[in-house]
């Protein structure tokens, strides 16, 4: 190659590199030409790094199972939101602190645990109320307001009766009283309380003892015309005594 088709070369190339640089140049131009200038006055858009995000979504707290402190005692007539009421607790923990799953199925007996927040309410003591027993006599010989009031006399021994009546102000215990004739019969009371203006009946004949009727359990008579019945509390003093009669009498 001679030096002139040397030189010839060397001017082409830098003709077409010259022709390249300038396609470069103009394309360039051409598209930042084309992009939309920015708008004054608008917020422009700002491009967030992963650590400059937040949560996306608030945490929740778990709920912490409230401890048991302690224990009640199913009574009759409990349910299960009365009780809650009753120590200041939510039904729902009352529930989850004993694993229960129907409000309405508590049995009597049973023992809830009481979660945290109910305390015990103290136990108030209920006044026991005792019997009121009329006041016991235990009078002096004779003076006791207990009278033999009739004797009738009868033909069987299951037709005869002495009447007795309390005419005081007061029950008289009469357990270990005897009643008695003169041909020494004798019938000692059971465990009797007579109340004021009280009446029991003293059948000679055998039958079931009650409040008002007692039973001396003979097959013969005993009462005759003429002679007296006695009646004598338990230190065998003569408390009251009639004459019998025809058929009844009435004495003090």
């Amino acid at each position: 190659m001679t030096r002139q088709q040397v030189a010839a070369m060397v001017v082409i190339n830098a003709v077409v590199s010259l022709i390249i640089s300038l396609t470069v140049v103009l394309t360039f131009d051409r598209y930042r030409a084309a992009a939309p200038a920015p708008v004054e006055g608008l917020p422009q858009p700002t491009v967030q790094t992963r650590d400059d995000i937040g949560p996306t979504a608030t945490e929740t707290p778990v709920a912490v199972a409230a401890q048991p402190v302690a224990t009640y005692v199913v009574k009759s007539g409990d349910s299960l939101s009365s009780v809650a009421y009753r120590f200041g607790v939510s039904l729902d923990a009352l529930m989850s602190a004993n694993g229960i799953d129907n409000a309405n199925y508590i049995t009597v007996g049973q023992s809830l645990l009481v979660p945290t927040g109910g305390d015990l309410p103290l136990p108030t003591p209920t006044p026991r109320q005792l019997p009121t027993l009329a006041p016991l006599l235990t009078p002096e010989a004779g003076e006791a307001p207990i009278v033999i009031e009739t004797v009738v006399v009868a033909e069987r021994a299951e037709d005869e009766r002495v009447t007795i009546v309390n005419r005081g102000a007061k029950g008289i215990a009469m357990e270990g009283w005897t009643l008695e004739d003169e041909d020494g019969h004798s019938y000692a009371f059971p465990s009797l309380f007579l109340w004021r203006n009280g009446t029991v009946l003293v059948h000679s004949g055998a039958g079931s003892d009650s409040a008002t009727d007692l039973y001396w359990g003979l097959t013969e008579t005993v009462w005759d015309v003429g002679e007296r019945a006695i009646l004598r509390d338990t230190n065998g003093e003569v408390v009251s005594e009639l004459a019998v009669s025809g058929g009844s009498a009435g004495g003090g």
